[in-house]
């Protein structure tokens, strides 16, 4: 009987490992990538509903937005939404801005994702109004990828950029 306990054992926990579902990477940040493309298209054609399908609506949801004249950050959904609502209310027409998104860097977990990417926005007459950094962290929802974090930092705010391995230095 103890010769067949170990070779049991082991192929129950082959068995149980080999049933993990696999995840399809690409196919995975192309999902994210697509949940990011609709968010802001409802946010650019002030659709409060279609915003609000892509986002985590709980308390565990961040706002996190700097620019050098200050910053803006909001804790859960119920604020966040507020927030959302009331800029609609004050804005109600559609946005002629045009969002370009590039350099996506997107990590994959079975449950979790994060992605950041570069934005520039145009507005109306081709012009840049604002380059960013974003940074959003994803969670699936019922197998839907939705935003819990979402963080922006306006890069044109800034005078300049310090480059990888530089060191910011301080004035005496």
């Amino acid at each position: 009987m103890k010769k067949y306990l170990i070779p049991l054992i082991v192929l129950v926990f082959l068995t149980g490992t080999s049933c993990e579902e696999k995840i399809d990477i690409e196919q995975e940040k192309k999902a994210i990538i697509s949940v990011i493309e609709e968010e802001t298209n409802a946010f650019l054609s002030r659709d409060f509903e279609r915003l609000a399908a892509n986002y985590v609506q709980d308390e565990t949801n961040i706002r996190l937005a700097a620019s050098k004249s200050g910053y803006t950050y909001y804790v859960g959904w119920e604020d966040l939404g507020a927030a959302f609502k009331e800029y609609f209310e004050n804005n109600p027409d559609p946005s002629t801005n045009k969002y370009v998104k590039t350099d996506y860097k997107v990590k994959v977990y079975k449950e979790s994702a994060w992605a950041i990417n570069n934005e520039t926005v145009y507005d109306s007459e081709g012009e840049i109004s604002s380059k960013m950094i974003v940074v959003r962290f994803l969670e699936k929802v019922d197998g839907e990828w939705k935003i819990v974090y979402l963080s922006t930092v306006n890069t044109t705010s800034y005078e300049e950029i310090i480059e990888e391995g530089e060191e910011e230095s301080e004035t005496e």
